[in-house]
């Protein structure tokens, strides 16, 4: 049983931690493996492909990611894997790097649970941050679902939630449980 949950932007007591800049891990943390397995089960179990520490109620700058594989489906109903699944724990990180030019996606978060919007972020970003072996790590030009998910997570490090990179708030709109499955089974951030 979780003896933590998913704070919500809509609660006014968990507004006040998801709104806070968070502070830096020490480091070495002998806690940290096991906080990093809570929270990736927490966020698997909510359906979602990153979680910042914050999220849960501890204002650090940590947090998880996790890159579902890319399977391709041929023809003949045949499915092959064409690029593996993908963990990632950031501790401490930073963007140290984005391009200049944006492309706007779809997000939504797992403290706003059922809402998704339209969000401009650079195409893609190098960050550096430190692995749960205490080792400085750089992720250099990474863009797609694992770059619009480190700077969503950073965003949360700094007390930002992905409504306020919103240009257009009318595209923000509620996709009911049932409904995500014929969204292409969204997920989120």
């Amino acid at each position: 049983m979780a003896t933590r949950r998913i704070l919500r932007i809509d609660n006014a007591e968990d507004r006040k931690i998801l709104k806070a800049r968070s502070r830096p891990v020490q480091l070495p943390n002998p806690a940290i493996r096991q906080l990093a397995h809570e929270m990736f089960a927490m966020m698997h179990e909510a359906n979602g492909i990153g979680l910042a520490a914050p999220q849960i109620g501890i204002p650090q700058r940590m947090a998880v990611i996790w890159i579902p594989p890319e399977v391709e489906e041929y023809d003949d109903g045949t499915k092959v894997e064409v690029a593996p699944e993908q963990h990632f724990v950031i501790i401490n990180p930073e963007i140290i790097k984005f391009s200049d030019k944006e492309e706007i996606g779809q997000e939504g978060c797992l403290s706003m649970p059922g809402w998704y919007g339209d969000v401009p972020r650079p195409e893609w970003v190098t960050v550096e941050f430190t692995d749960l072996d205490g080792k400085r790590r750089r992720l250099r030009r990474v863009g797609d679902l694992l770059g619009r998910a480190l700077q969503h997570e950073i965003d949360h490090l700094n007390g930002i939630m992905f409504t306020e990179r919103m240009r257009d708030l009318s595209t923000l709109q509620e996709i009911k449980p049932e409904d995500e499955e014929k969204q292409n089974g969204k997920k989120s951030v």
